[in-house]
């Protein structure tokens, strides 16, 4: 039964893994028409040919090149001198990120407190075994969630959309 596990568990490795690259290399990210579409107000950072990497709030953008507000001046840059393009996205949400600090907080707590309770030899002391596993596991919950609150609140997502060779 152990062996089947296994051997399922290798098989959905294995498939996600194809799956994914599959999925990559569907996306032509050689494609400028992909910047143009997106929209003005839209935070990008954009690294340049010579290494630079300028980023700002799009203005507009053409065949030609982009406009960018950086620090509220406007830059305009060709085409020719980008080298690749990311957009920043609001990745999560403080609550999301909470709740799941929750539960990652709530679990290593609980674990901690089975884990000192399994050492337990059974004599005196057995019901505060379990108060003190309790009380790991919101001390746990509670130091999750005002992890995951400020992960959560801070984190913002890159996607690239345009890269050249």
């Amino acid at each position: 039964m152990q062996n089947q596990l296994r051997q399922f568990a290798t098989l959905v490795l294995v498939g996600s893994l194809l799956l994914s690259a599959v999925t990559v290399a569907g996306q032509n990210r050689n494609d400028w028409s992909r910047v143009t579409a997106i929209a003005a107000g839209s935070k990008l950072d954009v690294k340049l040919r010579n290494g630079k990497t300028v980023k700002g709030t799009l203005v507009s953008a053409s065949d030609r090149g982009l406009s960018l507000t950086v620090k509220n001046s406007p830059v305009d840059l060709n085409r020719d001198e980008v080298r690749s393009v990311h957009e920043v996205l609001k990745k999560g949400s403080a609550v999301k990120g909470a709740l799941i600090g929750t539960g990652v907080g709530a679990g290593v707590g609980a674990a901690a407190g089975a884990i000192s309770d399994a050492n337990n030899d059974g004599g005196f002391g057995e019901g505060l075994d379990a108060i003190a596993t309790a009380a790991l596991t919101v001390v746990g919950a509670g130091a999750g969630a005002l992890v995951g609150y400020f992960v959560g609140r801070s984190s913002n997502k890159r996607v690239l959309v345009y890269e050249t060779k």
